[in-house]
């Protein structure tokens, strides 16, 4: 790992910057309803969830990898800039009805590709680190590497236009399967640290 590196500096800047602009949100936020109020915190409530476990995960990553390598610079890149958007793609999925077919697309669309650059970055390390990692920690970081990969399908699934449609119990399919991909994250990402 290259202590202190730029890589290292970069990636922990715009993960806090993109927590922290998202909670902004919230504050410039004029609910009129208390669903409008539960609505936004719920859907902050996921953003928050999904980058702190992917900041987990790309900081335990990159401590393990080559930080200097010209495609893991360029991943850890790409992750950055989805990451950075995100709070944007947040803002306007809350701000207008009208817009939330775009803006969920969107939004999924920007998850998906979240959880897919960390499922690279993962087999990066797996490739590099094949001989000197254990197995109890080789199958740690595959079944890691799995589950980003089955979560970044999951959002593009998401993405398909039947699943804006339909409902359940009032809430949209596609949001519902974006809770269900966090849910399954979650369990996995406890369940692998007691393997």
């Amino acid at each position: 790992m290259l202590q202190d590196s730029p890589t290292e500096k970069l990636t922990t800047a715009v993960f806090g910057f993109a927590l922290a602009v998202g909670a902004l949100s919230l504050t410039k936020a004029n609910p009129e309803t208390i669903m409008d109020v539960v609505g936004s915190l719920v859907l902050f409530s996921l953003s928050f969830i999904i980058l702190v476990v992917i900041w987990w995960g790309t900081s335990e990553i990159m401590s393990k990898i080559n930080q200097s390598k010209p495609v893991t610079v360029l991943l850890n890149i790409v992750l950055l800039f989805f990451v950075a958007i995100e709070p944007y793609l947040l803002n306007i999925l809350n701000a207008n009805v009208a817009l939330f077919p775009l803006s969920s697309t969107l939004y999924a669309m920007d998850m998906a590709f979240l959880m897919g650059v960390s499922a690279a970055l993962s087999q990066i390390l797996l490739k590099e680190n094949k001989t000197t990692l254990t197995p109890q920690q080789l199958r740690y970081f595959r079944i890691g590497r799995n589950n980003q990969f089955i979560c970044s399908c999951l959002f593009f699934l998401s993405c398909l236009p039947w699943f804006l449609d339909w409902t359940i119990g009032g809430l949209n399919v596609r949001v519902l399967i974006w809770f269900v991909t966090l849910a399954f994250t979650l369990i996995i990402s406890s369940r692998k640290r007691y393997l």
